[in-house]
């Protein structure tokens, strides 16, 4: 403190964050402390007016693990994190409708992306969940979102995730376009991916992983790393040693005060992070990052398959299923997903069907309305921003071609282009490979983003 401050006469002033840096190492211990403990005592004492005298019993939260600790959030009943992919920015005024820019780049090209800040942010023995996420609009990599989340919080065994959001709208409820930035119902590409991505987590076709890194975190820990941090990146797992791409592998968690870090539990220092190839302890996620610029993620469970990525050109052999998708208007990047939805993927090829297998096969890419008004941005991706320009009904979306040859007789096998309800259009051809498989290929020519395969 300096000569004219003291706490006896009220005469410490506020910390300046401009001035922060001239304060000793334990002063700003201190006026950390001071505001980890205020905001400790509101949390805690909003909480238990809703819980004892409202008599609250859904979950409370609090607020975000980012915007706030994990060792106060850990107090209430569920730990919340949110994340955006390419969040817009406005470079000169808030929310600007007409001056912004969503950088119009591919999640999987990056070591996880948004995805090991989610999971570097859960506590030990508490409900995880993600109530905002969303990889924004105009992005034209769009269909990636929900099916990265989806794979990876079911790895990570998280409690809870949610698209933001459904709509904003009050009416407009048939727009048949692309409306804005967050909005889901009218985007053809994400809402299509729902399904396959509900499969693997709400179903729980993407087992947990096998192992868990977990990390001790202190009050005394988060108030000393507050010092340098801000908003929205308070404290997480990766501020004590946890580096991200472990959550690509295993599950990680912080165990809080009172949390005993589990026998079993990986250290981070245990964690061994080689090379830009990433496959998590079950086997069935696979983060490919090998070819620069070309990332790619496979999906390998049982009953969900799927290849998002640069795949054009390439062969994924997924346990008893090949797809090899074709080129694409991205250069080969598309999502290409196959889901049990009766019945279950043989784990190698049938002679016979003895129960009836019926199959969903999503395949998306490139999507824009029509007459969009794209703009280029210096120093961005091009079709990085559009203005007030979001164009016309209808909405455009690439059509994807591929074959995917799957363990089931081709004689007993039938497919269908699917229309926009989701009810079967025209049925399409079904080869057989040299070993009697079926063989299903898709194509722009079906006018569609999905297909349905039964085999009995």
């Amino acid at each position: 403190m300096a000569a004219n401050e003291r706490l006896e006469d009220g005469t410490v002033p506020i910390f300046l964050r401009a001035r922060f840096g001239e304060r000793t190492p334990e002063a700003q211990r201190d006026w950390m402390r001071f505001l980890w403990e205020t905001e400790d005592r509101y949390w805690q004492t909003i909480y238990r007016y809703l819980k004892d005298e409202l008599k609250v019993k859904a979950l409370v939260i609090g607020t975000i693990v980012g915007c706030s600790t994990p060792n106060m959030m850990a107090k209430l009943d569920c730990v919340d994190t949110h994340a955006y992919w390419q969040h817009p920015m406005f470079p000169s005024r808030p929310w600007d409708p007409e001056d912004w820019i969503v950088p119009n780049r591919t999640m999987v090209n990056e070591r996880g992306g948004t995805l090991p800040g989610l999971a570097l942010r859960r506590v030990l023995g508490k409900p995880h969940s993600v109530t905002e996420y969303n990889h924004p609009a105009p992005n034209t990599y769009c269909s990636e979102a929900f099916l990265l989340l989806a794979a990876y919080a079911a790895l990570q065994d998280w409690d809870a995730i949610y698209a933001f959001s459904y709509s904003h709208r009050r009416d407009g409820w048939d727009l048949r376009r692309i409306p804005n930035f967050f909005d889901i119902d009218q985007h053809p590409t994400k809402m299509v991916t729902l399904i396959p991505a509900a499969a693997m987590f709400v179903r729980g076709d993407v087992k947990p992983a096998k192992q868990q890194v977990v990390v001790k975190l202190t009050k005394e820990q988060e108030v000393d790393l507050l010092r340098r941090s801000w908003a929205w990146l308070l404290v997480h797992a990766g501020h004590v040693g946890v580096p991200n791409e472990a959550a690509l592998v295993h599950r990680v968690a912080i165990a809080t005060d009172g949390k005993r870090v589990p026998p079993t539990a990986l250290k981070p220092e245990q964690v061994k992070i080689d090379g830009n190839r990433f496959v998590s302890d079950t086997g069935e996620l696979i983060w490919d990052l090998t070819e620069k610029g070309r990332g790619v993620v496979i999906v390998n469970a049982q009953n969900s398959k799927a290849v998002i990525g640069f795949a054009g050109g390439k062969r994924f052999e997924l346990s008893s299923v090949v797809i090899e998708p074709g080129q694409t208007m991205q250069d080969g990047w598309c999502a290409i997903t196959v889901t049990a939805m009766e019945g279950n993927l043989p784990t190698r090829p049938l002679l016979r069907i003895l129960r009836p297998i019926r199959l969903l096969i999503t395949a998306t890419g490139y999507a824009e309305n029509t007459d969009m008004g794209w703009k280029e941005v210096p120093g961005y991706p091009p079709k990085s921003s559009c203005g007030r320009n979001w164009g016309k009904p209808p909405s455009l979306v690439e059509g994807i071609s591929a074959s995917i040859t799957l363990p089931l007789p081709a004689k007993r096998v039938q497919a269908w282009a699917l229309d926009e309800r989701g009810q079967r259009k025209s049925q399409i051809p079904v080869t057989a490979d040299p070993s009697g498989n079926a063989v299903i290929r898709i194509s722009p020519q079906w006018q569609t983003l999905w297909y349905e395969v039964e085999a009995k």
